[in-house]
């Protein structure tokens, strides 16, 4: 180790980590001689590093395949929104084709509450329409008729009233039996 640069006659500082020596008058460095590094693995050694350096290789390949994978899925669900709904598509359809079917004896056929008024008489698009019970005693509208919920009082107009379809929200009303 030097102590004074041979270029300026400076005073040379602690070598730097690299064991080079630098002048911070004229910037004079000393080379290093290298070391000689140790001779590169042979045999078995060389075997196991390039079988884990393979593995590592496949990984990483791997990992890059999945996030590609991961990405396309994204984007396909973001490009098709309607495959998410699929569930509330079937249900559709198949609400759609139970209407469909055919019930034996259309007099007990379900209605709703506007089906039910027009039957009586009343015109569910006329806001003074009003229908009477089957003893003529009363006389409604079809707000007042929709907020009936007690089946005595629909079978005064001449229809069953089931209430556990009403919470399902489905038609709950059927013409009673007229037996003779």
């Amino acid at each position: 180790m030097l102590e004074t640069c041979p270029r300026c006659g400076a005073r040379l500082g602690k070598p730097l980590s690299s064991g080079r020596q630098v002048c911070s008058a004229c910037g004079w460095s000393m080379v290093v001689l290298e070391r000689s590094s140790p001779p590169p693995p042979t045999g078995l050694p060389l075997l196991l590093n390039q079988i884990g350096r393979l593995i590592k290789r496949f990984f990483q390949y791997l990992g890059v395949q999945l996030q590609l994978l991961w990405r396309s899925l994204k984007s396909h669900l973001r490009v098709n929104p309607h495959r998410r709904n699929i569930w509330e598509q079937l249900a559709a359809k198949l609400k759609h084709l139970e209407e469909k079917i055919p019930t034996a004896d259309p007099s007990h056929e379900w209605l709703t509450p506007e089906e039910a008024f027009q039957l009586l008489g009343g015109d569910p698009e006329n806001p003074y329409s009003k229908v009477s019970t089957l003893d003529g005693k009363r006389r409604i509208g079809l707000s007042a008729f929709r907020r009936l919920v007690n089946t005595a009082e629909y079978a005064d107009f001449g229809f069953e009233y089931a209430s556990d379809r009403h919470v399902k929200n489905l038609p709950y009303l059927r013409p009673l039996s007229r037996q003779p």
